[in-house]
This record gives structure tokens, C-alpha cells and sequence, in this order.
């Protein structure tokens, strides 16, 4: 019996993450793929206001950031142990983005090739506006042409 404890323990100790893991990090509107060692059942996000999952296998997680934001990422298997859990930062954009604040309202841009406009939570809502309704009519118009 002490043997099959202290098994449990190790196996538990095994699973936990270390203290202090760092976070895993995804900025918003982008994906990463996290890689399981052992096969999911379920999958938790704690705010789903700031991120998504899409199990793509059992083994295979597409994590998704949605907003600005932290919340917690936990997976459990058929037994219902946790086998990953950590704080999920989604955070900010990458080095093509520019933000600028005017008059008391925030505009984005992405400037990959040539800076053009992108909506981003928290633009001032005309601008946030205006992007919205080219974005939109141009997937109207794409979707028109299949």
C-alpha cells in the first residue's frame, strides 16, 4: 500500500506543472499549436471572451487568441486527471503594428508591406467602424465570386 502512495504521489508530481511554469503566450487573431504528451478528453478555457481552442486531435490543440487579456488553459484526460494546465497570456501585436492615438481615440494599422488600417479591440469606434464594413464587404464580395 505505501508503494502504490508514493506511485501516486510521483505520477501526480509528474502531471502538475512546475511553480512559477511561465505562461503560454498567443497574440491576438493568431494561432499556436500546443502538443500534448498524453491523449486529451477535455478541454477548459477559463475566459473564452479572450481565447478559443480547437482540438484538432487527441494529441493536438489549436489555441487561438481572441482578445486582450489572461485566463487558464486546463486539459484533462478520460479519467478526469489534469495532464496540462497554465495561465494563457494573449497579448499584443507583432513588430508590423502600429497604434496610433489622436484626439482621445486609439487607431490600429498593420504595416507589413505599406501601413493600411486594422480593426483592433479598443479603436475608436468610427475608425473601428469604418475598417469593419471594408473588411466585411470585401469577404461579401469574395464569398460572391465561389
Amino acid at each position: 500500500m505505501t508503494k502504490t502512495f508514493f506511485a501516486a504521489i510521483a505520477v501526480c508530481l509528474a502531471l502538475a506543472p512546475a511553480a512559477g511554469a511561465d505562461p503560454f503566450k498567443v497574440r491576438v487573431d493568431q494561432t499556436v499549436t500546443l502538443k500534448l504528451n498524453q491523449p486529451a478528453n477535455s478541454v477548459v478555457i477559463g475566459n473564452a471572451t479572450v481565447a478559443d481552442v480547437a482540438v484538432h486531435d487527441a494529441r493536438t490543440l489549436l489555441v487561438t487568441g481572441k482578445a486582450f487579456g489572461s485566463t487558464n488553459l486546463t486539459v484533462l484526460d478520460r479519467a478526469g486527471n489534469t495532464i496540462y494546465t497554465s495561465q494563457l497570456e494573449v497579448g499584443g501585436e507583432d513588430d508590423a503594428g502600429l497604434t496610433i492615438v489622436r484626439s482621445g481615440g486609439t487607431y490600429s494599422y498593420s504595416c507589413v508591406d505599406k501601413c493600411r488600417p486594422t480593426p483592433m479591440v479598443g479603436d475608436a469606434p468610427a475608425h473601428f467602424s469604418d475598417v469593419m464594413t471594408t473588411v466585411t464587404g470585401k469577404q461579401s464580395t469574395a464569398k460572391g465570386s465561389n
